[in-house]
């Protein structure tokens, strides 16, 4: 916008006063002020397109429900009601909405990468087969987050691309309806997004070997990792998305010893996102990162506390209940900016829906990075 202004005023400082100019531009930026929108924190100043900051973001969208009672059953029986009551939270979650307000923070800060975790397919099936057939196989489509987000994004004037995704866990249960026992299938996927100007290749996927086992459940939690190079202002990086395991530290840790294991021969500058499920500074994996020669980017005097988990289960609490740090931005391989501003969203009560909904239980980060 300044640019602009300034173009302005070299064309018409011949024929008006520098007072009048001084009054229009004021005139201008008072008829900005009006207008009701996200505003995001001052950019580092650039001087010209090729030095335009790295900016990425990562963000749990959340599927809609605490999956916890459902791991946690200790009879079989017990399945189809925990199901019932899951299904109906993640309706109840409105994920469309959440969406619109997760792109309106997107279009705001128009990261050229996001990682998203939880991007969640819900597909139904009545009557239901799932305690007979172990494959799942329902077909019928109730959510998909992926699309209603690329729609929200379209919406807003945006044009994102899926970069690489990798799918994680797949199962299918019973659920109690009113007219018996129908399927719900939960399709788990973490997804990069590139902005359309951003040059991409060699997008990878791939499961982690170690995961967590529920054995009432006779239920594997797959998760896994998806990457591309992605070039912005002619610097090439391996940008990494992944989803840790939030249920045990053993499994947690085993898994990012793989990736980091996986990267160590990487030459090129790396930007791993995601949810890692371990609170800075102190948690395990945290430790294991910086040990392996990885920087994390949050800067302490940056808008926000940084805290990214979690709010209430129905996401309809009133104050924000984020007091953990678990969503983080990693680098490797490269020479740190002296400007680099780190911030987070989705985590103030302006940010609400008018249904009282958060955007997520987790808040979002974005890191932009400043290059001369």
């Amino acid at each position: 916008m300044f640019k602009k202004l300034n173009f302005f005023y070299s064309k018409f400082s011949n024929r008006v006063s520098s007072i009048k100019v001084i009054l229009l531009l004021f005139g201008i930026l008072l008829s900005l002020s009006g207008c009701e929108k996200i505003t995001p924190p001052m950019l580092p100043e650039v001087s010209t397109p090729d030095t335009e900051p790295l900016t990425v973001m990562t963000y749990n969208v959340y599927v809609g429900s605490s999956a916890e009672p459902l791991l946690s059953v200790e009879n079989v029986l017990q399945v189809p009601q925990e199901v019932a009551t899951m299904y109906n939270n993640v309706i109840a979650s409105d994920f469309p909405g959440r969406a619109a307000a997760i792109a309106e923070s997107i279009k705001a800060y128009q990261p050229h990468l996001i990682g998203l975790q939880e991007i969640s397919l819900i597909r139904t099936q009545s009557p239901g087969n799932s305690l007979t057939e172990r494959t799942p196989d329902a077909e019928e489509v109730v959510l998909d987050f992926l699309q209603i987000l690329m729609d929200a994004l379209q919406a807003e004037g945006l044009n994102y691309q899926v970069a690489a995704h990798v799918e994680n866990l797949d199962v299918e249960m019973p659920m109690f309806t009113d007219a018996g026992i129908d399927d719900v299938r939960l399709t788990d996927y973490d997804v990069l997004l590139a902005r359309s100007d951003v040059t991409i290749s060699r997008p990878m996927h791939a499961n982690y070997a170690n995961a967590l086992t529920i054995e009432m459940l006779g239920l594997e939690v797959q998760r896994g990792y998806a990457a591309i190079d992605a070039t912005v202002s002619g610097v090439t990086y391996r940008v990494f998305n992944t989803h840790l395991e939030a249920f045990a530290e053993e499994n947690r840790v085993a898994q990012i010893q793989e990736l980091i294991n996986s990267l160590s021969d990487e030459t090129l500058p790396i930007v791993l996102l995601g949810d890692f499920n371990t609170r800075a500074p102190d948690g395990t994996v945290y430790h294991l990162l910086l040990s392996a020669g990885y920087v994390d980017l949050w800067q302490m005097d940056s808008e926000g506390t940084g805290n990214t988990c979690c709010q209430d289960d129905d996401i309809l609490n009133e104050v924000s209940d984020l007091s953990v740090r678990i969503d983080q931005i990693f680098v490797r391989n490269l020479e740190l900016p002296t400007q680099i501003l780190t911030h987070t969203i989705g985590d103030t009560s302006s940010e609400r829906l008018p249904s009282g909904l958060w955007p997520s239980d987790h808040a979002g980060v974005v890191a932009h990075l400043a290059f001369e």
